[in-house]
């Protein structure tokens, strides 16, 4: 059933003949890049006004909006990914905004109406044999081991990581793999550069807030340090797919690369520098005068280094070389009782429930207790079947980037590639939203590229 059935079974188009054109014009307006800009200018203005809650409810609502009336699933991705930086801000999140889980049935009410409205054909793909094979090692992760009430409490986690990511696979591939009469992979590139032009200017704002004390604790700077990061990094090599339009996109990556270097992150710094070296190679490799290209990179590295070389020196000083600062960090005591818990439960792990590690006495209020650290994660909470699981996983991801490679696969590869590096430090992949759902929709797209025509290795990226 499509909208054009819809307005006809309510007899919308005896009433307005021209509902239908009607409807086009409003779709095509909600995926233009002159509403994304304006979306991305809002999103700055609540971050600006310190409103975050309201923005998030204003999002939520377009959303909504948008999939009732939209059948491409695209122009909710840009709002669902505002919402996901902005609301970094927020501490204690789920005091917050619990109070509007009463207004949840509407919006999930949309969500049916779409998906079944607007329903694609459910295919297996490549990538959702790795998830599965996760999604079996979280729901067996400790299993025996808890109560139906710490299920009911961490199903969010426990289900989202498992069952709930494979359901959001094939409702994403249904809907991404359909026809468009647009370039899919330039307008997603569109979308992730605006993410981080928003997310560049949280943290400016956070800076300059902090510079007239305006901000308060817990964020010092007014920002969310590795939240913001892996949100960059998510964002940073889409630019440079977007210089077969114009060369000049090619300076956002690393303006992007800088916002990261700022945030005061130590896993940002490090694996953000790791992107930004393969982010260079891709430009270099993927373009003509190579050694001109090169030389661009070196001077933007250190142009980088020349303005903001103090923040990035003290970072490395402080929170890296000090004396004592890995041993006394809360990550190296999970370190230690990850190999503990192993030792507990070698074949299924304790569980991503437990909350008996270090980070279970001082975590948020609905987060889950984290390792912070994604090998330490798999092998205390899942043991060898989730060592097996995530190794099946991650071998048939790299597969994927690397089948008829193309700059399209290699940018969204790249895109990975921090992901998972943050991911080694931080909660990361087991966030289900944003970030795992995220991930997932980059090899979505990965599957998307194979089913479609090739494009050439060489000579697209400007």
């Amino acid at each position: 059933m499509n909208m054009k059935k819809v307005l006809q079974r309510f007899r919308l188009s005896a009433w307005f003949p021209d509902a239908e054109s009607f409807l086009h014009t409003i779709r095509k307006f909600f995926n233009s890049y002159t509403f994304y800009v304006f979306q991305t200018m809002a999103a700055c203005l609540f971050v600006w006004t310190g409103q975050e809650v309201a923005g998030a409810v204003c999002f939520v609502v377009l959303i909504c909006l948008i999939l009732v009336v939209c059948d491409d699933i695209l122009p909710t991705t840009l709002p669902f990914l505002l919402i996901s930086a902005f609301t970094t801000n927020c501490y204690d999140s789920f005091d917050l905004f619990f109070p509007y889980i009463r207004y949840a049935p509407a919006a999930l009410l949309c969500l049916v109406f779409h998906f079944t409205v607007y329903r694609g054909r459910m295919q297996t793909g490549e990538s959702a044999f790795g998830i599965m094979a996760v999604s079996v090692a979280v729901l067996l992760g400790g299993i025996g081991g808890f109560s139906l009430r710490d299920y009911a409490i961490g199903a969010y986690y426990y289900l989202g990581l498992s069952v709930g990511m494979l359901a959001v696979y094939y409702l994403m591939r249904s809907q991404f793999f359909a026809k468009r009469d647009y370039d899919l992979s330039e307008r997603f590139s569109v979308i992730m550069l605006l993410l981080g032009l928003l997310c560049a200017f949280i943290i400016a704002s956070g800076y300059y807030k902090n510079y007239l004390g305006l901000t308060e604790p817990p964020y010092i700077l007014g920002f969310s340090r590795n939240n913001i990061s892996t949100l960059l990094m998510f964002a940073m090599p889409f630019p440079l797919y977007l210089t077969k339009k114009h060369p000049c996109f090619a300076l956002f990556t690393p303006a992007l690369y800088a916002a990261i270097a700022v945030t005061t992150s130590r896993g940002g710094l490090l694996f953000g520098s790791l992107e930004f070296l393969a982010c260079c190679a891709y430009w270099v490799f993927f373009g003509q005068k190579r050694l001109l290209r090169a030389v661009l990179c070196l001077g933007a590295i250190f142009l980088i280094l020349l303005c903001f070389g103090k923040i990035i020196l003290d970072v490395i000083q402080d929170r890296i070389l000090a004396d004592d600062v890995i041993t006394n960090d809360a990550r190296y005591k999970m370190l230690l009782e990850s190999v503990v818990n192993f030792k507990k439960n070698p074949i299924f792990g304790t569980g991503i429930l437990d909350d008996s590690i270090y980070y279970g006495e001082i975590r948020k209020k609905g987060s889950m207790a984290w390792y912070h650290m994604m090998i330490p994660q798999i092998v205390g909470s899942m043991g060898l079947v989730g060592v097996a699981a995530y190794a099946f996983q991650a071998f048939g991801r790299i597969r994927l980037i690397f089948r008829r490679p193309d700059p399209w696969s290699l940018c969204l590869g790249i895109s990975y590639l921090g992901i998972l590096g943050m991911s080694q430090v931080n909660p990361g992949e087991f966030c289900p939203l944003p970030f795992e759902l995220l991930t997932v929709l980059l090899f979505i797209l990965q599957e998307r590229r194979l089913a479609g025509p090739r494009l050439p290795l060489s000579g697209v990226v400007g």
